[in-house]
């Protein structure tokens, strides 16, 4: 399922889910003979089931200074790829846990204050991304928090200008405390077009690695905007050797991997040979671990609708306790696990038949099916003729594949917007 042509699929893993794949089976509890639950972390280079070598994890899910102890952090460094997201989505919110200074309602100076008096958190992001990712992103205020959605976080009443001067004041922080042991990606933000810039130019100074794109300078402000400010960067030289991946954060569609597949191409073609683009989101989790849905691989045919991935109920009720019919054909836990390892609790009257085992199993067979539908949307898009590929998504392939090589790209863009909106438009 790895295959270095194509934009990579990074499974944001969840806390409970590296947690649960650290214990030990209860005594008497049904599973699969010579199976043990580390062979579920996916990361695991000697799993039993299968093996990917990528990842992201947010520390944004834990409580500012404690020790994070789980799947992902007792593993080595050499095995396997982790890129760390700094938790910029839950300082915007004001919701990451154990700083209780950030609070919703406060004026521009209040946060600003606050801000700068967090050291210990800072110290604590830096810190911990630095001992544990092979690549990190660096701290920035996100620009979403002045939509008006937003009014009841704590950034709301700061200006972009503002964000923008946190943004800077955290990359020198960075700067200072930088140890050598992570590949810093520079974030970038924007409202719009004009924004994207400005952001570019204030931090684009900051030596790093290569790039996380995030709300609508990248899919938020839909394939456009994303190939605008990639083509943007790219004329400024970012993509330089040793700038040599870019993020997108918080997708994971097959609509999506594919247009990011043919981006990367064109990037690898024009500007840095050696350059990944990457993209992440935790649905695998939610639905297997939260929801306790499995996840279904797309049919890939001409109708758009048909290359998402669908998902429902997992098999679960008091007539499945001890039943030996397999799970899943689709993925290599489903074959080995029954509906009676995944129904484990007897007690007639309790509704919920699962228990974390049964939910760590059920998310190790969705992300295998994330990856394995990702996969065969790139082969489908790229090793066929494409006509499985629905029209208004093969031409936007085909625009991006011309517009790197136009000397006038902005008036490619504008030219095509139609068909750059018709399949993925501004959110």
């Amino acid at each position: 399922m790895i295959n270095d042509q194509y934009a990579v699929y990074l499974p944001a893993v969840q806390h409970n889910f590296a947690l649960s794949v650290t214990g030990t089976l209860p005594a008497g509890r049904p599973f699969p003979s010579g199976i043990e639950l580390s062979d579920l972390a996916f990361w695991n280079k000697n799993s039993k089931l299968w093996t990917y070598n990528k990842a992201l994890y947010s520390i944004g899910q834990h409580s500012v200074g404690s020790t994070v102890d789980n799947g992902i952090t007792q593993r080595g460094r050499t095995d396997f790829l982790l890129v760390g997201d700094s938790g910029g989505y839950q300082i915007g919110k004001g919701s990451l846990s154990g700083f209780n200074k950030l609070v919703n309602g406060m004026t521009e100076y209040e946060a600003l204050e606050a801000w700068e008096s967090a050291y210990e958190l800072k110290a604590w992001i830096t810190g911990w991304l630095e001992t544990h990712c092979d690549y990190a992103m660096t701290l920035d205020m996100p620009l979403w928090a002045t939509h008006r959605d937003n009014e009841n976080t704590p950034f709301h009443r700061c200006s972009p200008e503002l964000l923008m001067a946190m943004t800077r004041d955290n990359l020198q922080f960075i700067n200072k405390h930088r140890q050598g042991r992570t590949k810093w990606l520079n974030v970038i933000q924007g409202l719009d077009e004009q924004s994207t810039i400005t952001w570019w130019n204030t931090v684009k100074w900051f030596e790093c690695s290569g790039y996380a794109i995030a709300g609508a300078a990248g899919i938020e402000g839909g394939i456009k905007q994303l190939l605008t400010t990639i083509l943007m960067m790219r004329d400024d030289k970012a993509f330089k050797a040793g700038h040599d991946w870019i993020h997108v954060l918080g997708v994971s569609t097959t609509r999506w991997a594919i247009l990011l597949s043919a981006i990367q191409q064109q990037l690898q073609k024009h500007a840095n040979p050696k350059l990944i683009v990457s993209f992440d989101s935790s649905s695998p989790f939610f639905t297997g671990g939260k929801l306790q849905d499995c996840a279904y691989m797309p049919t890939f045919d001409e109708n758009p609708n048909s290359w998402s991935f669908s998902t429902d109920d997992a098999p679960q009720g008091q007539q499945y306790i001890g039943n030996t019919t397999p799970f899943s054909n689709d993925s290599p836990i489903g074959q080995l696990i029954t509906l009676g390892d995944l129904n484990v609790v007897v007690d007639e009257w309790q509704s919920n038949k699962f228990d974390t085992i049964s939910n760590a199993v059920v998310t190790n067979h969705n992300v295998y099916i994330y990856l394995k539908g990702f996969a065969e949307a790139n082969r489908i898009a790229f090793e066929t003729d494409r006509h499985q590929v629905p029209t208004s998504w093969r031409q936007c392939i085909e625009l991006i594949e011309r517009v790197f090589d136009s000397k006038n790209w902005r008036a490619e863009l504008e030219n095509g917007k139609p068909v750059l909106d018709a399949v993925a438009p501004p959110a």
